[in-house]
């Protein structure tokens, strides 16, 4: 009898941890994907189905949400001296020179995210050489800067991405951090000039 109360408690007590370590796993995995999910607003999946927008939907928008990405997939044999950090620093660097601008720690207290992913390769087929005498030659930097606010909702409550502004170049022909700059540096010059229209539209 003590032997089957014995069998009984461990299967219980294993049933307990298994439930508990399953609890765990959904817990992080909802955490990770609520920050990175594809399925979230200000991570665009660049297969899924995004919505068309205007920069005139950022008028009088402020917080800001950053993600950036940088990927070396080449094959030379030297190590890159880019990281994500540094493509990062100059993305913040260039918001910083607008003061109106409030860049957020997280996504739920944006009113618009700024997507930038960096990608250096190896490419041997003929194409422009690089301006920088630090990349390679046979280096491709490509930039891809996406501008997006949250879109209609899916019927999981989720929303889908929108996207109001969008950038990108196969060989932007310098380092991922300063492809990074010139483009967001872009987009927030139309944004400038588009608020100063409307401010002068409203006088």
């Amino acid at each position: 009898m003590i032997t089957n109360k014995s069998v009984l408690y461990r299967r219980i007590l294993s049933v307990l941890c298994f439930t508990l370590l399953a609890a765990d796993l959904a817990t992080k995995a909802s955490a990770q994907n609520d920050l990175t999910g594809p399925r979230n607003w200000w991570s665009p999946d660049a297969e899924g189905t995004k919505e068309r927008g205007k920069l005139p939907e950022l008028a009088n928008k402020k917080k800001v949400y950053l993600t950036t990405s940088f990927t070396d997939s080449r094959t030379i044999s030297e190590p890159s001296l880019t990281r994500s950090v540094d493509v990062r620093r100059t993305v913040l660097d260039a918001f910083a020179v607008h003061k109106e601008f409030q860049m957020v720690p997280v996504p739920s207290q944006a009113e618009f995210a700024v997507v930038v992913r960096t990608v250096a390769s190896t490419e041997n087929e003929e194409r422009p050489p690089n301006f920088s005498i630090a990349l390679d030659p046979s280096t491709a930097v490509a930039v891809e800067v996406m501008v997006v606010v949250p879109g209609s909702k899916r019927p999981d409550g989720t929303r889908r991405s929108r996207v109001v502004w969008e950038s990108s170049s196969s060989n932007a022909q310098v380092e991922a951090e300063s492809a990074a700059r010139f483009t967001v540096d872009g987009f927030l010059l139309e944004l400038s000039k588009l608020k100063d229209t409307e401010k002068v539209k409203t006088k």
